[in-house]
């Protein structure tokens, strides 16, 4: 049965992969009476409990690495709300922390499949729906792990990285839906706080403490939810595949023709860049 919606509102339907880190801020920040929510969530009992707290949303419980699952829960969201507008690739997970030599290569591969295949099928999956109405919205996790090195989490920075750059690809093989990858900023999540109870000698002092400081604060969820939502309701097209943090980028007001320019983007530095700059000598 698909939900009617009050008289002069256009439905929108909201996909959440994985309930847990900035899923429930994402609910709440989605769920109103213009705009119906429809989560993946891996833990059955939970379901249940979702249920209870956000009655109007609709959860399905399955694993982002069964295709099965995820073809279940589209054909489900489907056919209770009659369409859908955005997807939100949330769920992920840490995967192995240490060296590489002293890794299970069995948990670098589920990490590579949690966060980097089953976004793209998923993706694949809706896009023939998107081609039908014309009009779709793909936003992708990403952060921190995509822009720098991680020692310890080469297995996570990895796929982050990787599922930037495919949002920039699809940005331009699709030019007429909109794809960003959203950095949240370090939040206060069950993931952080496994984190933080690992040794220094698995994941580094940096990090140890990093992690650490995040349990004792992190950044609001809050931000993430806000910045995704305006994404999906404003749509902006300057900003088609960019990497969009929630913390540090003034997203409202970009750069006068961001989108022709390599910026909040996965780049090399730019040659020109590195012949307009000047030694200490040159500049004194």
């Amino acid at each position: 049965m698909i939900i009617p919606l009050p008289t002069g509102l256009t439905p929108q339907v909201t996909l959440i992969s994985g309930y847990r880190g900035l899923a429930e801020s994402l609910i709440e920040a989605f769920q109103n009476k213009n705009n119906h929510v429809s989560v993946l969530v891996k833990n059955k009992t939970a379901v249940n409990d979702l249920k209870k707290k956000y009655p109007e949303a609709l959860f399905i419980s399955g694993n982002v690495q069964s295709q099965g699952d995820c073809i279940f829960w589209i054909k489900e969201t489907l056919k209770r709300f009659g369409k859908i507008d955005h997807l939100i690739n949330n769920a992920a997970i840490i995967g192995p922390c240490g060296k590489l030599h002293e890794l299970n290569f069995k948990e670098l591969e589920e990490t590579i499949q949690i966060n980097f295949t089953a976004p793209l099928f998923l993706i694949q999956q809706l896009l023939p729906h998107f081609l039908k109405q014309n009009s779709g919205v793909v936003i992708n996790l990403s952060g921190g792990g995509a822009t720098a090195p991680r020692p310890h989490f080469g297995a996570y920075g990895a796929t982050k990285c990787a599922l930037v750059r495919f949002t920039e690809s699809l940005a331009l093989e699709y030019p007429q839906f909109l794809f960003y990858s959203v950095a949240p900023g370090a939040l206060k999540t069950p993931m952080m706080e496994g984190i933080s109870k690992l040794s220094v000698a698995k994941i580094g002092k940096e990090q140890e403490e990093a992690a650490n400081r995040i349990q004792h604060g992190g950044d609001d969820p809050n931000k993430a939810a806000e910045l995704i939502r305006w994404l999906c309701e404003t749509k902006p097209i300057s900003l088609n595949g960019k990497l969009i943090s929630a913390k540090w980028d003034d997203y409202r007001n970009p750069p006068q023709h961001v989108e022709a320019i390599p910026f909040w983007t996965l780049r090399r530095v730019d040659s020109t860049l590195l012949k307009n700059l000047k030694t200490p000598q040159e500049n004194s």
